[in-house]
């Protein structure tokens, strides 16, 4: 189960289903599935505003992560529903910066953010494309996730 829609301000959410895969030994997520999450909201977030990777890719453009934060607040189970909530929080020529929230029941269980930054064919760090970095721009006001 999976659903993809927009939230208020902009902001994407992502709902899933917690499957036994995502789960340890104990039934609890296991802590690098959380960036799994986080990818498939933020992956879908700029589909979702007209950024699609692989044609970047394409013109010689990739987006990496440069580093990524996670804060684990409660456990999630085998079997729950959860929302993954991304926001844009910041633009600049050469990154830019998402943040996540996991919400079970109304209640944030994980806060997370990633650094995203472009590089090229060769992995060397280029500025954010103008129609790429545009796009971003137009979707980040009052679009800010508290941290």
């Amino acid at each position: 189960m999976t659903f993809l829609v927009y939230h208020d301000n902009k902001v994407f959410m992502y709902t899933t289903r917690i499957y036994y895969q995502d789960t340890d030994a104990g039934g609890v997520v296991y802590f690098a599935n959380y960036l799994k999450f986080f990818e498939k909201s933020w992956y879908e977030y700029l589909v979702s505003i007209g950024i699609s990777l692989p044609e970047w890719e394409k013109t010689g453009t990739y987006v990496l992560i440069r580093n990524v934060h996670v804060d684990l607040i409660e456990r999630l189970h085998y079997g729950e529903t959860v929302h993954v909530e991304t926001a844009i929080k910041e633009v600049r020529n050469a990154h830019f910066i998402l943040t996540h929230k996991v919400v079970k029941s109304g209640k944030i269980t994980t806060r997370g953010e990633t650094k995203m930054v472009c590089v090229d064919g060769m992995g060397k760090p280029k500025r954010i494309p103008q129609d790429f970095k545009n796009r971003l721009l137009a979707n980040s006001k009052e679009n800010k996730l508290e941290i």
